[in-house]
């Protein structure tokens, strides 16, 4: 359908922005004073639905997948919330939600 060609396009374009972050990497680590600088290309991860865990994005299967920007989960955090299952570990989700509800309780 629409969303899984939508999610193909989406990841190829990131996987040409990567290649170009690659690139620039050569150019970071030229810079004086960054030659020992380690820079990491990364993979696209989000929620699998299916498995109730983070795992890498896969475009075939994108309506499977949930992006959960930065933005979004604060936003969960804040209002107290529960984020889905596997999303995050509850210990470390708890100390996060913590942080957020109690910094919007003193703005």
């Amino acid at each position: 359908g629409i969303n899984a060609e939508y999610g193909k396009q989406w990841y190829q374009r990131r996987v040409r922005e990567a290649v170009v972050s690659t690139q620039s990497t050569g150019v970071l680590t030229m810079a004086p004073g960054l030659g020992q600088l380690t820079i990491i290309p990364f993979v696209v991860a989000a929620y699998d639905k299916t498995k109730s865990q983070m795992a890498f994005y896969d475009a075939s299967r994108h309506e499977d997948f949930l992006f959960i920007s930065g933005s979004k989960m604060r936003a969960i955090a804040r209002s107290g919330e529960q984020p889905p299952p596997g999303f995050m570990a509850p210990s470390a989700w708890d100390v996060m939600s913590s942080f957020y509800k109690n910094l919007a309780a003193q703005s």
